[in-house]
């Protein structure tokens, strides 16, 4: 495949329309009509969403934001705009801890690279850290209004971006800040790569160097301005990015090229890497679509969410996806 192929995104939701009305009672509803003043309204009219998930998780009174899964698919945590966020077990849907004292929507939530930490954090600039075994919190730190925060994959260190476009590091371990870097623009996500020597931002797709914040490369395809998520792929060498246009592309790292380019129709708003070159796609129309990057193929559409995809966790496993959305759920799927 070249860079000018394209993925065969075509939506694969089945739409069942009902009116409550059979075609045989027609002449009834006419002879009624001379009795009563029927009203039509169109916005009535739902589109039925067929639900594929195998567990729902409603405790959130908002939309939620986030969501993270331990090491061992046992407990979940999701973040959301009700100043919340939820530790919960995945099997049985039952709250484990209830992580409050946020002023603010909680807009990231993580567990640490050995599961003893578990880190959330608000709009407002609180990070919390809490020791999952003890389920107690351990640290906290209060700052400027913040875009993201995300672990470390080795160490117990947190990187934290700001509406300014200030990028922190943060040892908790001596609670100072290690290095700060400013990009004069927002930065609204942040992923890093196996080793930790990459990061890429959004919305401005810029890869750095996590050892001194230097700028290497700016991601954007042809008539992109900015992405809303960035994604490196480890084994294959490459960064997903996704577009609220609908774009989805494929990047060479070493190269720094364009490899392949793909649309859906409707915006990008989250990228997940599974297993086997699965991307996971979650979009504005609620669904999850599952893609072969490798030969740029739509595996699968999953439906259950009525509104925006705003986070998608992936289980250790392959087995399953852990999905949280605007309409105020998370939602699990069995992808295998």
């Amino acid at each position: 495949m070249d860079e000018n192929d394209e993925f065969n995104v075509a939506e694969d939701i089945e739409v069942i329309y009902s009116d409550g009305e059979d075609e045989d009672e027609g002449d009834a509803i006419e002879n009624m009509l001379d009795e009563f003043t029927i009203e039509e309204n169109e916005d009535e009219i739902e589109t039925e969403i067929i639900d594929e998930s195998i567990i729902t998780f409603s405790k959130h009174s908002k939309s939620v934001f986030c969501s993270d899964l331990g090491k061992d698919d046992q407990l979940a945590i999701t973040g959301g705009e009700d100043d919340i966020a939820y530790l919960w077990n995945t099997s049985s849907a039952e709250v484990v801890l209830e992580c409050t004292g946020h002023k603010d929507s909680v807009t990231d939530v993580a567990f640490n690279y050995d599961n003893q930490y578990l880190a959330t954090a608000d709009m407002s600039g609180m990070i919390q850290v809490w020791s999952v075994e003890q389920k107690k919190l351990v640290w906290c730190f209060e700052g400027d209004d913040m875009e993201w925060m995300s672990w470390h994959h080795k160490a117990n260190v947190l990187f934290s971006g700001y509406e300014d476009g200030l990028l922190r590091l943060w040892n908790i371990k001596e609670t100072h800040s290690e290095w700060s870097n400013t990009q004069n623009e927002t930065i609204t996500s942040i992923d890093i790569n196996g080793d930790g020597t990459l990061g890429i931002v959004a919305p401005g797709a810029m890869m750095f160097k996590m050892s001194d914040g230097k700028i290497i490369s700016t991601l954007l395809a042809s008539g992109e301005k900015e992405i809303e998520s960035g994604l490196f792929d480890n084994k294959l060498g490459i960064v997903a990015t996704g577009s609220i246009s609908g774009h989805l592309c494929v990047w060479d790292i070493s190269k720094q090229i364009l490899r392949h380019q793909a649309k859906i129709e409707c915006a990008v708003t989250i990228l997940k890497w599974g297993k086997d070159e699965k991307v996971f796609v979650g979009g504005s129309d609620g669904a999850i679509y599952v893609c072969d990057a490798k030969n740029g193929t739509l595996q699968r559409t999953l439906t259950g969410h009525r509104a925006d995809i705003l986070s998608i966790s992936v289980f250790n496993d392959d087995t399953k996806i852990l999905t949280t959305s605007d309409d105020g759920t998370a939602k699990i799927f069995k992808i295998i």
